[in-house]
């Protein structure tokens, strides 16, 4: 290996590998029937996304799989493609369009689509490229579009099942409307916010004039639609006035007085306005008692021209209208109090504008009975959720599921394939266009102007991609798929509606385990968010730190652990170094094994340190498939962490260089053997978590006539522990050198003595078995821990001035007259014991002090605590090293 460069350039390796993958296509999908499958369906982003942290830690979590089922012989697929994200893309275009000056109703709804079209084929891939930066090995000839020509059909198919047996109906109903984007949305796609408001006390008179009810309301502007006042058949309060006529505040509108158990009597007076245009609950209290239902705001948020809205208020904008009829009521005295007021307050989650409750036709998917199944399912664990806390998220949406609201009043989607005949008016859903009306012949049919909910589509995403409703080869093969990495947050939005979508049309499940990956927080624990300018990019991170640091800190966050994770850009760095670790490992190891042909390890020539590394790495791969079965990754991370930077290279390669020192460089030695085996085996375990490093290190290893016409390691097959390596003897026996020589460090360390002075060391040790290995080890422990002379007795008088550890039974002896200047230390002592002291005292008078206990923070004084105890352990070392010094 070069030694031009001594630090490891991840930047340059990274680009490389990206190009020979991708030039030699080794991604591609290719079915053995002999062999088991494994497959994953992409979540699709949104072609208007750029690549974010979220991303960047789930499709590090599935590429982790894909590699290591891949490597174990699997037909592998991992399925990718976009998703075209509805809302968002035209909201997009529009903003792109208005800086033209242009509307799309001014381009009309075709051209604004051939817009869209351009728009997409531009920009709607760029995430895809970003993902090639995280060196994923998605299946890139199958990339999916849920605007395909396939999936388009697909979507039809679904729609027309679900409509010619009854569960889509078209119907009235109170939905959530944005009235910047024009359209309804379901109530996953509303954003609830904490937010300060009023609530308004408003009299509405009596129509006998005896007096009047006060009505607390939060929106004063949708008054004009109220056609009743409610109150709760148990308040006693109002039962005398029960089926009697109040008057509508500045109409003078009759509305009777009802009783429904619906009325909260703890909210504001107990008489509730009824609205049921506006308001999702008041639409059911209408129905209940057969009230009409008059729409007073329009879907611009405006104030209607009709009947019901005074005309000094018609076409004003609904805030507006809001601080007018409060000021109104106010000047008729009728506005009782005005009270600040905190509400949770409903916004559209693309545009943040506050959502007005509208009553309006809409589609609707009726869902009691396909949700039956579904909740079926993962009551019997046929889909395991992991964390297993999830389940319980979606079983209880799903028992208390509602209607869908599957229509949105867009233009970029896919539109409902239903058609209204003009001559005979009846609505028939198609999968192709129709030529005539089925029941008529008449030639004159118009296709319904909305389009589709996004999550519609989704929903079929993981069978449609395969070829659904064709009965491919591929469906065949990798479907149900084997699991789903996602988000928390669409759990019900997504997730919900794949498993019943799948278990409605294909017959089964469309994936046997849910992974919930945990929420990337910022450094201080608030939500990432690009508008807010607190987002991390994980493209500047990648350039920063290199891909596979990246992604070993997202795969060491697992699944299982704590859900909301902080950035912990120290812990790139760390993992960047674990890289540059890994890096020099190879200069060394390929630097010894130049000219080396790989041979079979002779077990009879096997040292203690060789067995023990061995039987490490053994292990070691044994808990690594352990744990990635169990899809504990964060526990695969640590093992390889510890495994690679503590055993391996700290120590295992220390001995190399003293074993082949002794061996020499006749025959290759069985240390280079030793090398070989297990830096070979390491780089080919790595590589699902660290794609590019082990690609670039494995193709520079010498390899066995097996693998030598291999393209890439990703095709070696993934390593398997051999337990005739276990050796649990080795272990203990290389534990105590180890514990040893870390002893005999520690006292250097203390007493400051020069890192590259040898020190005399006495070893007194009780234990027969334990002095026999040390004695095996003694080399280990001259070279490693810089000895010279070594004694290893059963007993013996303790030298003078000396410092010591006890490890295991054995007391070790550092003479120190000779390693430093007694006088000159104790004195430095001395003055570190006064300097000590002093910030000893200033901590417990501060501490001590009961005004700064009772007022400080909590983490303040924890914080003092936790300095107090180090300075009291400094001290305590301090008085120990005063005490070895006083004999001299």
């Amino acid at each position: 290996m070069s030694t031009e460069k001594s630090a490891y350039n991840p930047g340059e390796v990274e680009r490389r590998w990206t190009e020979y993958w991708f030039d030699r296509q080794v991604f591609s999908v290719s079915v053995d029937p002999a062999r088991p499958s494994f497959s994953v369906a992409l979540p699709p982003p949104n072609i208007t996304g750029n690549l974010h942290l979220g991303h960047a830690l789930n499709g590090t979590l599935q590429d982790v799989l894909i590699r290591w089922k891949r490597m174990q012989g699997y037909n592998v697929l991992w399925q990718p493609g976009t998703d075209h994200a509805g809302i968002s893309t035209q909201m997009v275009v529009e903003r792109e369009l208005k800086k033209k000056g242009i509307t799309r109703h001014e381009l009309g709804r075709e051209r604004f689509i051939e817009q869209v079209w351009q728009w997409r084929n531009q920009y709607g891939s760029q995430i895809l490229g970003q993902y090639k930066r995280l060196g994923v090995s998605f299946a890139w000839e199958r990339m999916a579009f849920t605007m395909d020509e396939s999936y388009v059909r697909a979507i039809n198919r679904a729609f027309c099942i679900l409509f010619h047996e009854g569960y889509i109906y078209r119907g009235n109903r109170v939905t959530n409307w944005c009235p910047r984007c024009l359209t309804s949305l379901s109530d996953l796609e509303v954003a609830h916010e904490e937010t300060s408001g009023h609530l308004y006390r408003i009299k509405y008179p009596l129509a006998d004039r005896s007096g009047h009810l006060t009505v607390a309301t939060t929106r004063p502007e949708s008054m004009f639609g109220d056609v009743a006042v409610a109150v709760n058949p148990a308040d006693g309060r109002f039962s005398a006035l029960v089926g009697k006529t109040v008057l509508m505040p500045l109409t003078d509108r009759p509305l009777p007085v009802i009783a429904d158990r619906y009325v909260d009597m703890s909210f504001g007076t107990g008489a509730l306005k009824i609205t049921p245009a506006h308001d999702a609950n008041d639409w059911e209290v209408g129905q209940r008692h057969a009230l009409p239902s008059p729409v007073v705001i329009d879907p611009q948020g405006r104030l209607l021209a009709n009947e019901h809205v005074p005309p000094y208020l018609q076409g004003m904008e609904r805030f507006a209208a809001r601080t007018e009829t409060v000021e109104r009521l106010r000047a008729a005295d009728l506005l009782e109090a005005v009270e600040d007021y905190r509400h949770g307050l409903g916004y559209c989650e693309r545009c943040h504008t506050v959502i007005e409750p509208l009553l309006s036709e809409q589609w609707y998917v009726r869902m009691a009975e396909l949700a039956e199944p579904a909740i079926k399912v993962v009551e019997e664990e046929r889909i395991v959720f992991i964390p297993e806390r999830y389940a319980a998220t979606y079983l209880d949406w799903m028992r208390n599921i509602r209607g869908w609201c599957v229509s949105r009043q867009l233009w970029w989607g896919h539109r409902i394939p239903v058609w209204t005949c003009s001559g005979c008016g009846k609505a028939e859903a198609f999968e192709e266009p129709p030529a005539r009306c089925p029941s008529c012949q008449g030639d004159q049919l118009e296709q319904d102007p909305d389009v589709l909910d996004t999550w519609f589509s989704s929903a079929l995403w993981p069978f449609a991609t395969l070829g659904w409703p064709n009965e491919t080869a591929e469906l065949k093969t990798f479907y149900p798929t084997t699991l789903l990495s996602t988000a928390r947050e669409i759990i019900n939005l997504w997730v919900a509606r794949m498993i019943f979508t799948s278990l409605k049309f294909v017959g089964t499940i469309p994936f046997k385990n849910v992974l919930i990956h945990p929420v990337i927080q910022t450094a201080d624990g608030k939500r990432m968010s690009k508008s807010k300018g607190n987002a991390i990019d994980p493209l500047t991170m990648i350039d920063k730190y290199g891909a596979d640091a990246n992604r070993f800190w997202f795969a060491s966050l697992g699944v299982k652990g704590d859900q909301d994770v902080r950035f912990r850009e120290d812990r790139l760095e760390e993992y960047k170094r674990f890289a540059n670790k890994l890096w020099h490992a190879a200069r060394f190891v390929l630097g010894e094994l130049e000219g080396y042909t790989p041979q079979v390890i002779e077990r009879d020539s096997l040292t203690l340190a060789d067995r023990w590394i061995l039987h490490r790495y053994n292990r070691l791969i044994g808990e690594v498939h352990e744990g990635l079965r169990g899809y504990d990754f964060h526990e695969v991370c640590r093992k390889f962490y510890e495994f690679t930077w503590d055993y391996y290279c700290d120590w295992y390669l220390e001995i190399a260089k003293i074993q082949i020192q002794q061996e020499g460089t006749a025959g290759g030695g069985q240390t280079r053997r030793v090398l070989h085996h297990i830096f070979e085996g390491l780089l080919r375990a790595l590589h699902p978590i660290m794609p590019f490093i082990t690609e670039e290190l494995w193709s520079r290893m010498p390899r066995f006539k097996l693998y030598a016409a291999l393209e890439s390691v990703m095709f070696a097959p993934y390593p398997r522990e051999d337990e005739s390596y276990f050796d649990d003897k080795s272990e203990e026996r290389m534990s105590l050198i180890i514990r040893t020589i870390r002893a005999i460090r520690n006292i250097k360390q203390t007493y400051n003595v020069p890192a590259g002075a040898e020190a005399e060391v006495l070893i007194h040790g009780s234990d027969e078995l334990e002095r026999q290995c040390l004695l095996t080890g003694q080399e280990y422990i001259k070279r490693l821990a810089r000895v010279n002379p070594l004694s290893i007795t059963a007993n013996g008088q303790p030298p003078e001035t000396a410092a010591w550890e006890v490890v295991s039974s054995s007391r070790i002896y550092v003479p120190l007259a000779k390693l430093i200047d007694i006088d000159k230390s104790r004195t430095k002592l001395l003055q570190r014991m006064e300097a000590i002291d002093k910030d000893l005292a200033k901590v417990r008078g501060i501490l001590d002090n009961p005004d700064f206990r009772s007022r400080a923070p909590a983490e303040k004084v924890e914080a003092l605590r936790a300095q107090l105890a180090d300075l009291e352990g400094q001290r305590s070392s301090v008085e120990s090293q005063l005490k070895v010094l006083e004999s001299a």
